[in-house]
């Protein structure tokens, strides 16, 4: 069976718009202008790939991602913590 890693990430102490513009930065996110443009804004995981199993929590298909993901949470300062799982 394979190993599972699973990054859970926390935005406590944060306020409702830092919040959005985290998990925009992260997931990216659909921006419609003039309700006929649609812009597809992509974010910093869109070439890792990943499952949003549960709100908060990244499971990493590829263990090589690992460390991007961390310098990418790291660099957003959300605090996270990963555990492995088989």
């Amino acid at each position: 069976m394979r190993q599972k890693t699973i990054i859970l990430y926390d935005l406590k102490g944060k306020t409702q718009s830092e919040k959005v513009q985290a998990l925009r930065k992260l997931y990216g996110y659909r921006d419609i202008s003039n309700y006929v443009y649609r812009y597809d804004k992509t974010g910093e995981l869109s070439n890792i790939e990943f499952n949003k199993t549960e709100k908060m929590v990244i499971e990493l298909k590829k263990n090589k991602d690992l460390a991007k993901v961390i310098e990418i949470l790291s660099k957003l300062k959300i605090k996270a913590e990963v555990a492995k799982i088989q």
